[in-house]
């Protein structure tokens, strides 16, 4: 089946009444856009430019942008999760389609190109490793991987911060980590957020300083040392690593052909 690379859109404002659809293309359904409004509801007001991603059914899932006042509402932008998959970075979807917050009535479906986002080079994450906080990025790195939640906390989105943590992550973790470059709360449970401290951190969530802290795993320090040495092909193969997730289906499937083949051999004899 060829991979659908129709991205959608639904623009909702925001005002006392909460949020409200103003404009969409062909490929936001009824249902989708219920989920949308249900999500933005639960997000809250937009305050703040930020973004954020959200699963909105098991087959779609909806890049965010967010703008508070004056224009104060929420972009989705709607793609299959196998193209989501494909193209892993939240950021790069969102800047080469940017709202058009004025916008009312009807808005075009929008394809991507039939090619994959380019690799990421040793370069970059060099970059990445200057720009940002490099021991909060390496712990935050090993420990989503590890299956913990991180919480920044801040009065103010920090999209920069966000964006250099999802430079380091391997292709197939960032298809499924969701990110939030503001919230005003945790109720949407994304997998890295930055959001005013709450009083209470929840459990499996780790803050900045427990992050920076956080125990030294094998892909953190294959990964600063692929980077340290400018070994690109290292690097490879470390965004190229499957997931824990792949790694139990693949053994998974291994046991259900080992069984199939025990059974087919007992029956031919």
């Amino acid at each position: 089946m060829p991979l659908d690379l129709t991205l959608s859109q639904l623009l909702l404002t925001h005002d006392s009444a909460g949020p409200r659809p103003v404009a969409q293309s062909p490929g936001v359904t009824p249902a989708l856009a219920e989920a949308a409004l249900q999500a933005a509801a639960r997000y809250g007001p937009p305050t703040v430019a930020a973004l954020f991603v959200v699963d909105l059914s098991p087959a779609m899932v909806a890049v965010v942008r967010t703008a508070g006042a004056p224009s104060a509402g929420f972009h989705f932008l709607l793609l299959s999760r196998p193209l989501y998959g494909l193209l892993g970075d939240p950021f790069e979807i969102a800047d080469r389609d940017p709202p058009v917050w004025a916008a009312r009535g009807n808005l075009p479906d929008r394809a991507w190109p039939a090619e994959p986002l380019p690799g990421r080079t040793v370069a970059q994450v060099l970059d990445a490793f200057h720009a940002g906080d490099m021991p909060w990025l390496l712990g935050g790195a090993q420990a989503l991987l590890d299956g913990a939640r991180l919480v920044f906390g801040s009065d103010a989105p920090d999209e920069a911060r966000l964006r250099c943590l999802w430079k380091l992550l391997p292709d197939r973790s960032r298809a499924d980590l969701r990110p939030a470059t503001f919230a005003q709360n945790l109720d949407l449970n994304f997998h890295a957020t930055v959001t005013p401290t709450p009083a209470v951190t929840p459990a499996n969530h780790l803050t900045a300083d427990q992050t920076r802290d956080y125990p030294e795993g094998r892909y953190e320090l294959a990964l600063q040392v692929a980077v340290e040495s400018g070994d690109q092909a290292a690097l490879d193969r470390l965004f190229a690593r499957r997931t824990s997730a792949d790694v139990l289906r693949f053994a998974l499937t291994a046991v259900g052909v080992a069984t199939a083949a025990a059974l087919l051999a007992k029956l031919a004899f």
